[in-house]
């Protein structure tokens, strides 16, 4: 009880200070470095390293325990050749399956490009950032419940002014390199930017999927589908220097078998998530979520507190504190600490 104490105290003195941690100032020669050599539009290199800590105060399970962590090590190739053509190869070796992205694209302007291979589908608010630029540590548990992260197959974007656009057609089975029903899995998001009424931007989408996918997987903590998914959803995002709001909804219903029978899951949740920027590096953050599933009549929340702390153009640490509040059982807290490089 005392060392949790401790480690309690510590995570709040820790956010007092991050403001006064010292940062790099506009020089920065090693990492301009790395720009002169691997960065280029025909070829350019990325990187993520994200090394961590959790630490359950409660010595229990929740979000991994006690334990250093390896959150990500990856590696992205990417670039554009001639003729509107690009590419992309992304690993991942910190976990399975090493394969993130591997796809080739052809722009013909701004507003329509076509992408054929695995890729991200642009559908969740939550999951459409890189992990080197999400808002906190984890993401949100409607989202794991529901979004796939990666898929198979063909996609369509494209920027027309304020208004983006997105639609897929996938396999619908992750990164399996076959379909395994012959039925394809189709995403779309369509989203409005507006960029002159507030200094920065608020914007807003709705978004959907739809594919009769057994033997999957929904998301990366959801149920095995016995059959068809429809997932829709809608968000919006208010950023300006200083402040940050944002939301979103999201609600799935998915054919499964439970207690030796073909039935209906509805998994709904929403999150809502509010940052202020007390110095140029630092930003402090809030997020409320909830999720819940109507055949199990369960319904949870988390609350989670967040420092972002910017160290020079390619480092930074986060820090979160999180409170579980199951719908049965005790409420569980843990510390959450990232450090990042990412190029």
């Amino acid at each position: 009880m005392k060392l949790q104490k401790l480690l309690f105290s510590s995570f709040f003195t820790i956010l007092f200070l991050l403001p006064f941690v010292r940062v790099a100032g506009q020089d920065e020669p090693l990492a301009e470095q790395i720009k002169d050599k691997i960065q280029h539009e025909a070829f350019t290199v990325n990187s993520i390293l994200q090394t961590g800590f959790r630490y359950s105060l409660a010595d229990d399970g929740f979000q991994g325990g006690r334990t250093f962590e390896l959150g990500n090590a990856r590696i992205s190739l990417r670039g554009s050749i001639d003729n509107g053509f690009y590419y992309r190869l992304f690993l991942n070796f910190a976990g399975e399956p090493n394969l993130l992205d591997a796809y080739i694209g052809y722009r013909l302007n701004d507003g329509l490009r076509f992408t054929l291979g695995a890729m991200k589908p642009k559908q969740s608010l939550d999951f459409i950032p890189s992990p080197a630029s999400t808002d906190f540590i984890d993401r949100t548990r409607i989202a794991g419940l529901l979004v796939q992260s990666r898929e198979l197959g063909l996609s369509a974007e494209g920027d027309l002014g304020g208004f983006y656009y997105f639609a897929g057609l996938f396999n619908g089975n992750k990164h399996r390199l076959n379909n395994n029903n012959n039925k394809f899995y189709t995403i779309g998001r369509a989203q409005y930017t507006f960029r002159e009424i507030i200094p920065g931007y608020l914007q807003f989408a709705v978004q959907g999927s739809y594919g009769d996918t057994p033997g999957v997987q929904t998301g990366n903590a959801g149920p095995i589908l016995s059959g068809a998914r429809t997932i829709m959803g809608t968000d919006f995002r208010l950023e300006t220097n200083n402040y940050i709001l944002a939301a979103e909804y999201l609600t799935g219903d998915l054919e499964i078998e439970k207690n030796d029978a073909e039935q209906t899951e509805t998994i709904s949740g929403y999150y809502i998530t509010g940052g202020y920027s007390i110095s140029d590096k630092t930003m402090i953050l809030g997020r409320w979520q909830n999720w819940n599933h109507k055949l199990d009549n369960t319904d949870d929340n988390q609350l989670t507190i967040g420092v972002n702390q910017g160290i020079t153009s390619i480092a930074s640490m986060q820090f979160n504190f999180d409170s579980y509040y199951p719908h049965i059982g005790e409420t569980q807290y843990g510390l959450s600490f990232l450090l990042q490089i990412a190029f």
